[in-house]
């Protein structure tokens, strides 16, 4: 749903002109345009299938954290508490195209990629960290935090343990899970740059 708002309201044709108008020629311009507006569909295939290696990899981060702490769970079960929590980054991305549509008259594709508010890379500015580092740091915000939070309190109520308790388990499991991944992405971005 909000790929199809992105696409039809907020990154519009004018949006690629004023981002690109200074470093491509009329005809790439127009080219590229046609080619977004070909295969328009490609992103929504693959959303969903990313959503759910996304899920599937905090589900079982999380599920050997329970292994662990000697914790009887489902797998299951997890994955349908870490599905629940996924409200967070809708609010998230709610907030994000808010704010970007206060902005259209002025947005480019940078500016909107250079956006991250609530995150350790806000309070540093991208331009003052090395671009392997950005993502990692855009990553530790304050809505990580919040679905750490949310998970933790509905494996809680599940378990009949209180939170404290499951956010031990949460915490950690997901905290390595999350660190592995961005350490991943860190290698690939310095060997791609």
């Amino acid at each position: 749903m909000f790929s199809v708002i992105i696409d039809q309201y907020i990154f519009g044709k004018e949006v690629y002109i004023r981002s690109f108008s200074d470093q491509l020629t009329q005809e790439s311009l127009e080219a590229m345009l046609g080619f977004q507006e070909r295969y328009w569909w490609f992103g929504y295939v693959f959303t969903p299938l990313l959503l759910l290696i996304k899920l599937s990899f905090a589900t079982v981060c999380i599920s050997i954290g329970t292994v662990l702490s000697n914790v009887e769970f489902h797998f299951k079960n997890i994955f349908k508490v870490v599905l629940l929590a996924e409200v967070v980054f809708i609010v998230a991305q709610t907030l994000y195209l808010v704010n970007l549509s206060f902005h259209l008259d002025t947005l480019t594709l940078e500016t909107a990629s250079n956006y991250y508010p609530l995150t350790i890379l806000s309070y540093f500015g991208t331009e003052n960290v090395v671009q392997w580092l950005q993502y990692p740091l855009q990553t530790l915000n304050l809505f990580e935090v919040a679905y750490i939070v949310v998970i933790s309190w509905l494996l809680s109520k599940q378990w009949k343990e209180d939170f404290a308790e499951s956010m031990l388990v949460v915490l950690p499991s997901y905290a390595t899970g999350l660190i592995l991944w961005l350490v991943f992405v860190a290698f690939i971005t310095l060997q791609v740059s």
